[in-house]
């Protein structure tokens, strides 16, 4: 390389071993919601599964049926006569690959759920399926699908008059996502970026070196001089521990310690973590507890006791202390002196036991599944952002400095998120989920999966800031802080 060159060059990638990004969403194993002859709950508590063995000594409830976005909206403070709804901002959503039915499944997903479908225009796509690069390192496109239509629906249906612009990386390589990543930045096409994917520094074989990284934290600095947040999903395997790894659905096998996920560790994104929630009868806010799910697996009624519960770690929220030094927002916001930046910053609904509702088409037939992950969260908070910035009247851009300076405001702007929520009792959280007819067997029995809630893996949600829930996640205070302070905001 000429000398001249190498004050402006990091270094060299791509000569060692790809590494690749995952997903950060896990479907319901029945497709069809609500699957042939399964109970679902209209709200948390509202049917008790009489015909099911007791856990912790008294009968468990019917996990509810998956949310659509009136329900998060509602709960989260962004519905109403008046709500800010993400008018004249633009939300981009950066994924692998790209589904060739998304436009024509969002419009047939929210006339399902009773919502609008975009507007002409409002909804854009920059793929380019020519360039498509499809090997073993990748999820394929269609499980990319599935995750393409989880944030497009939930930016969309937090956000119902923003623009959205998909950018559908060519694979799930590094280059490639940094590629679109730096689309939208370098011709700054959003005012908001959602990233439902993860990777990790500490793994074997590794391949973010330091250059990589360094580079990745390079264009998160340029998005936030240019005014643009970058939003990241925290992961869902709990501290992404080896111990996680063992029977985590969604964890990468390859770690070697627990670690925050990246680029969600990055000190110049915003990390959005998971939370369980539950509304009441009315579909208000009921409470919300960690997004940490333990499961045992049974196949019809049967006879005894469940078995051994709560059973194996399956899904939970990421978090913990990443590579990078504290940064000067986390110092002295409850956040303790660990020395490392931590995540994730803010927690949003986003458990696989109490789904939310997707609409994408599989194999030719249009179907309406149950997702969970904070690959739910992530787009979902962003889409709250741009209600946000809406509201204000001002762009928020890098959102970390203000989000912290705001746990501190005497209005309740953050729920705080918590193992054990008080107004859910003193027992063991727990709700079974029926899955309907088990594609397993031949036999067509039913399969019912009993969650034992609030048990994240190496990672605990308290009072205060945690490494579980971070900041919490966004009560009605939220969106009316942006109000009121329209026109002041800086």
């Amino acid at each position: 390389m000429p000398a001249s060159l190498g004050s402006a060059v990091l270094g060299v990638t791509g000569l060692s071993l790809p590494g690749a990004a995952r997903p950060l969403s896990t479907p319901a194993p029945a497709l069809d919601v609500p699957a042939d002859a399964a109970v679902c709950s209209g709200h948390f508590g509202q049917k008790r599964a009489t015909n099911m063995p007791e856990a912790y000594g008294r009968t468990s409830t019917y996990a509810p049926c998956p949310y659509t976005p009136a329900q998060l909206r509602h709960a989260y403070g962004a519905g109403g006569r008046g709500s800010a709804t993400g008018r004249g901002v633009t939300v981009a959503v950066v994924d692998a690959y790209g589904s060739p039915d998304m436009a024509a499944d969002t419009a047939r997903y929210a006339r399902a759920t009773g919502d609008r479908p975009f507007r002409p225009g409002q909804y854009r796509e920059q793929v380019t399926p020519s360039q498509w690069q499809i090997g073993d390192a990748c999820a394929s496109p269609r499980t990319w699908a599935g995750e393409q239509a989880l944030d497009i629906d939930l930016a969309h249906g937090l956000a119902p008059d923003a623009n959205v612009l998909y950018v559908g990386a060519n694979s799930c390589l590094d280059n490639d996502l940094m590629n679109a990543e730096s689309y939208v930045i370098d011709g700054r096409r959003a005012d908001v970026i959602s990233n439902s994917w993860a990777e990790i520094i500490h793994s074997h074989p590794g391949h973010l070196t330091p250059t990589l990284v360094t580079a990745w934290n390079l264009l998160f600095q340029q998005a936030a001089a240019e005014g643009i947040g970058v939003y990241f999903a925290a992961g869902d395997c709990g501290d992404s521990s080896p111990q996680a790894a063992q029977t985590g659905v969604n964890c990468d096998p390859k770690t070697t310690r627990a670690q925050a996920d990246f680029p969600s560790g990055s000190p110049w994104v915003t990390s959005v973590g998971g939370t369980t929630l539950a509304l009441d009868r009315h579909g208000d806010y009921a409470w919300e507890t960690s997004m940490g799910d333990e499961l045992f697996i049974r196949t019809d009624k049967g006879k005894g006791p469940w078995g051994p519960i709560p059973g194996v770690f399956a899904f939970g929220g990421g978090g913990g202390a990443s590579d990078f030094p504290q940064p000067w927002y986390q110092r002295n916001r409850g956040t303790g002196d660990t020395g490392h930046r931590t995540t994730p910053d803010v927690a949003m609904e986003g458990d696989g036991a109490l789904p939310v509702l997707v609409g994408f088409t599989d194999a030719g037939t249009f179907h309406l599944i149950g997702f969970g992950g904070t690959s739910a969260a992530t787009p979902a908070f962003a889409a709250l952002q741009a209600d946000a910035e809406q509201a204000s009247g001002h762009r928020i851009g890098f959102a970390n400095p203000l989000l912290y300076a705001l746990s501190g405001s005497p209005t309740q702007v953050f729920h705080d998120v918590t193992d054990r929520p008080a107004d859910a009792g003193s027992s063991p959280l727990t709700v079974v989920r029926d899955e309907g007819p088990d594609t397993d067997t031949s036999t067509g029995a039913q399969r019912y999966i009993l969650y034992t809630l609030g048990h994240d893996f190496g990672l605990a949600a308290h009072r205060g800031y945690d490494d579980a829930t971070g900041l919490g996640s966004p009560a009605p205070g939220y969106l009316r802080w942006f109000q009121h302070t329209k026109g002041a905001l800086r």
